[in-house]
C-alpha cells in the first residue's frame, strides 16, 4: 500500500482520552504496560513531534513491509519506525527478519529507501544490537550469513532465495541508517505532543501561538463570509454594497469593524490549524463549531432591525456560549475571538447562515 493511500497518523481515538491522573505509575512503567497496538499508535504520536515538516502514516499489520510508522518530509525523504513489542530487550535475532524485509523489499522497488529507520520497542534493545548498530557494516555481513535461517522464510509466504542481486545489493547497503532512542527519550519528546496530557496526565503541555498575521489582500476563502458581512451593512444602510473597495470609499467608518472581523476569522483558522496539528484529528474543532452553530441559530430568526444589528449581537452572545466539554475549551485553548471568527467560518460553508432578513 503507498503512503498517499494511507489516511494521516494518529488519529487519536476519544477513548485514550481518559482520566489518567488515578495511575500512580510513572510514564515508562505505563508504556511498558501497553499491548502491541497501543506501543504503536504511542510511537506515531511521538513521530509527529519530531519535525513540523512530517507526514506520518500508520502501516502497522499484515503487509506492512517491515513498517510500522512511516513518515515523508518536504523533501520526500522518508523515515521508517519499527515497534517490537517484546517482553525483553531486542537482540539482533530480534531484528534480522526486520533487515531482511528492509533490504528485500527497497531492492525490488516496493518500498522507498528510507534516510532512517528506527527500532523502538519498550524494553528498549540489549548490547548486542546495540554494538551491532555502532557497527553497522557488520549488519551486512550478518544478514547474509543469517539469511537463510532467518530471513528466507519470514519476509513473504514465498522463501526468498539469496540470489546474486540481493547477495550484492545487501554487501553495498548502507545499515548506518538504522537507529534507535530509548523509550526514555521518546517519552521526554512525546512531552512535546497534547497526546502526552491524554496518557500521563498533568494538562497540556504543548502551547498554542496565537501569533496571526491577516493578509492585507482579501483571500479567495474569506470570499462568501466577507459579502455576508457587506449585505449586514447594506441592510443598514439601505444601500448596495459589494465590494470593500466600495464600502472604504461610502463608509469609512466599517474599515475597522471589517479589520476586527477578519482577525476573528483568522484567530478560528489559527485553532484549526493547531488542532490539526497537534491533537491530529478535526473531531474536537468540528465538534466545536457544530455547538457553537447551535448555540447561534436561534439568533438567525430573531427579529433584527438590520442584518449589522444581528451580526453583532451573535458576536456578543457567541463568547457565552458553554463549551467546557468540549478538549478544546477544557485546555484553555479558545478565547473570544475564535469562538466568533467561528461564526464567520460558519458563514463561509452554511447557506442558512446569513444576517440579513432577506436571503
Amino acid at each position: 500500500m503507498n503512503f498517499e493511500c494511507l489516511a494521516p497518523f494518529p488519529a487519536p481515538e476519544k477513548v485514550i482520552i481518559k482520566d489518567a491522573e488515578g495511575d500512580t505509575r510513572v510514564p515508562y512503567e505505563r508504556v511498558k504496560s501497553y499491548d502491541d497496538k497501543e506501543f504503536e499508535l504511542f510511537i506515531r504520536e511521538w513521530v509527529v513531534s519530531l519535525k513540523n515538516k512530517y507526514q506520518v502514516r500508520g502501516f502497522g499489520g499484515a503487509g506492512d513491509k517491515g513498517r510500522d510508522v512511516v513518515a515523508k518530509d518536504e523533501n520526500n525523504h522518508y523515515s521508517y519506525y519499527q515497534c517490537k513489542h517484546y517482553d525483553h530487550p531486542l537482540t539482533p535475532s530480534d531484528m534480522l527478519p526486520e533487515f531482511g524485509k528492509l533490504v528485500y523489499y527497497t531492492y525490488n522497488g516496493e518500498i522507498p529507501l528510507p534516510h532512517e529507520y528506527y527500532i523502538l520497542a519498550p524494553m528498549d534493545i540489549g548490547p548486542k544490537l546495540n554494538d551491532l548498530i555502532d557497527n553497522p557494516s557488520e549488519i551486512n555481513r550478518i544478514v547474509i550469513e543469517k539469511w537463510d535461517s532467518n530471513c528466507r522464510t519470514r519476509i513473504t509466504k514465498e522463501p526468498i532465495a539469496l540470489d546474486s542481486g540481493i547477495k550484492s545489493y545487501i554487501e553495498k547497503f548502507d545499515f548506518s541508517i538504522i537507529k534507535t532512542k530509548s523509550m526514555l527519550e521518546v517519552i521526554e519528546e512525546h512531552k512535546s505532543t497534547a497526546f502526552y496530557a491524554f496518557r500521563f496526565g498533568g494538562g497540556l503541555t504543548i502551547k498554542r501561538d496565537r501569533h496571526i498575521i491577516v493578509p492585507d489582500v482579501v483571500q479567495k476563502y474569506e470570499t462568501v463570509y466577507i459579502q455576508k458581512y457587506l449585505a449586514a451593512i447594506s441592510e443598514k444602510e439601505k444601500v448596495s454594497i459589494d465590494t470593500i473597495s466600495e464600502l472604504e470609499q461610502r463608509f469609512p467608518q466599517y474599515m475597522k469593524n471589517l479589520k476586527v472581523h477578519r482577525e476573528r476569522f483568522y484567530s478560528a483558522e489559527n485553532l484549526k490549524a493547531f488542532a490539526s496539528k497537534h491533537l491530529l484529528t478535526s473531531d474536537y474543532f468540528e465538534d466545536l463549531a457544530e455547538d457553537i452553530y447551535y448555540g447561534i441559530y436561534d439568533f438567525l430568526g430573531k427579529f433584527y432591525s438590520d442584518g449589522y444589528e444581528r451580526l453583532n449581537d451573535v458576536m456578543a452572545q457567541v463568547v457565552r456560549i458553554d463549551l467546557n466539554h468540549n478538549l478544546l475549551s477544557k485546555y484553555d485553548l479558545v478565547h473570544p475571538q475564535d469562538r466568533q471568527g467561528i461564526c464567520h467560518q460558519l458563514a463561509n460553508e452554511r447557506r442558512d447562515i446569513v444576517w440579513t432578513n432577506t436571503n
